[in-house]
């Protein structure tokens, strides 16, 4: 299924042009989470790199072959989401709070279907939010069951 615009979250490329395609199960859980965050006053959710159509090897990505995995950009302070570019957990318009907001959503919209969520901010792994992974500062990648 086609990642779009739709309930609260915006399709942004990473590089792979074509890498918006994801199972029908992972897009819906992930716009029924962006739907309720967008609902927060929190605005669209930039969404990175899924899988593409017919699945295979994605450049850059370790997994995203078989349309349960998607990237998320990390939450900015400022109006810029879905215009400027990613940002990491360092930068000075991260959004601490709004992400560790987002993560909740996510995990809370189906309990039990969330594999994993990547993301290096220090902070979310503590509370047990996220895990680190190599080249996760950007991006939260989530892994649905």
């Amino acid at each position: 299924m086609w990642l779009t615009r739709t309930s609260g979250a915006h399709s942004r490329a990473d590089g792979n042009a074509n890498a918006h395609w994801a199972t029908a199960g992972a897009v819906g859980r992930l716009e029924a989470a962006a739907a309720t965050f967008a609902g927060t006053g929190n605005g669209v959710l930039p969404i990175g790199d899924a899988g593409f159509e017919h699945g295979g090897d994605i450049l850059g990505h370790g997994s995203h072959e078989t349309g349960m995995d998607i990237d998320v950009w990390p939450v900015r302070t400022d109006s810029a989401r879905c215009a400027a570019g990613r940002i990491t957990w360092q930068s000075s318009t991260y959004d601490r709070a709004a992400t560790r907001r987002l993560v909740q959503e996510i995990r809370a919209k189906v309990p039990g279907h969330i594999a994993l969520v990547f993301f290096n901010d220090p902070q979310l792994i503590a509370e047990g939010l996220t895990t680190s992974y190599p080249n996760h500062d950007n991006r939260l990648h989530i892994r649905y069951r």
